[in-house]
């Protein structure tokens, strides 16, 4: 019986609009634009030979050449990610559904209010919102100005809401998106859809527990039941009470008073007068000041 021959099939190539190599596809950056065949026009190697990160004008021109837009939010948080920020950055173009079909044209270069953008918002005490995978798996496939607005709506909420199990986190994130969707319905003055959602929102937020009428004595107090407890929480806290002035006249203890009687030796061997204890704790606090000052946070001793 005569074998078939095995037929050489070629792997499919392209040429780079820059070079003018024909290369195999794996050398193309995919590229999500619907006017492209799934491939960049530039090869991999001629884009990063003109991308200079101290540079973002040599980005602005690769994307350009590419026709995919510039979004400096998503820019940002693609060079807070492990690897290289323009690989990261096209990954979450051609990847995330809120993206497609975006060109150059589309590019945000400016942080924007959610009325001026549809990718970020921008509050003066809260950073922008990033519409990564994680959000669109926590609140799903909605519009990306509604997921932004749900996810803020959520972390206002989420600060005073005991989230104690995964049914209060699902209850609260329903509440969200009918609370969210009355405001926006309200606010294009839709009075019917507007209605309709608030009554949504209202019966969750009874089902999820956050009318003020429902929240239990331990709800509003976070789980302190009596003056005793409030008391002991209180003096676990750094600093909720500004030192009272006997602490800082005279000593309390057994330290407080070596470190006084040593140091007023000292003074003495110099001839010095006797100093007094509010001195020396003037001089203490000084100096927790200034080392506070100029250390960080995680290496702060008196955190």
């Amino acid at each position: 019986m005569t074998k078939t021959p095995k037929i050489n099939k070629e792997k499919p190539t392209k040429k780079c609009s820059e070079c003018k190599r024909v290369l195999s596809l794996i050398n193309f950056y995919n590229n999500n634009n619907p006017m492209s065949d799934g491939k960049s026009p530039l090869c991999k190697k001629c884009i990063n030979e003109m991308i200079d990160y101290s540079d973002i004008k040599t980005v602005h021109s690769a994307l350009r050449a590419m026709d995919l837009p510039f979004l400096i939010d998503l820019w940002e948080d693609s060079s807070n990610r492990i690897g290289k920020t323009f690989g990261n950055y096209l990954r979450q173009i051609n990847s995330l559904p809120n993206y497609r079909g975006m060109t150059w044209e589309d590019s945000v270069f400016e942080k924007k209010s959610i009325e001026n953008s549809e990718i970020s918002v921008s509050a003066p005490t809260q950073p922008a919102v990033v519409v990564t995978p994680d959000l669109i798996e926590k609140w799903g496939n909605y519009p990306p100005d509604e997921i932004i607005l749900f996810e803020k709506k959520y972390q206002q909420l989420k600060v005073n809401y005991p989230e104690r199990t995964a049914m209060h986190i699902e209850a609260l994130q329903i509440y969200v998106r009918y609370r969210v969707k009355e405001e926006l319905a309200t606010q294009k003055g839709q009075s019917k859809e507007a209605e309709s959602w608030g009554k949504l929102a209202k019966d969750a937020a009874v089902a999820a527990k956050i009318n003020p009428s429902q929240l239990s004595k331990s709800d509003l107090s976070d789980g302190l039941d009596s003056f005793s407890q409030l008391t002991r929480n209180v003096e676990q806290a750094i600093d909720v009470i500004e030192i009272l002035p006997q602490f800082k006249e005279r000593p309390q203890d057994k330290v407080d008073f070596t470190i006084w009687c040593y140091v007023n030796y000292v003074r003495d061997l110099k001839g010095l007068p006797p100093a007094e204890y509010k001195d020396i704790f003037a001089f203490y606090d000084q100096r927790k000041k200034e080392y506070e000052s100029n250390i960080d946070g995680e290496d702060n001793v008196f955190l």
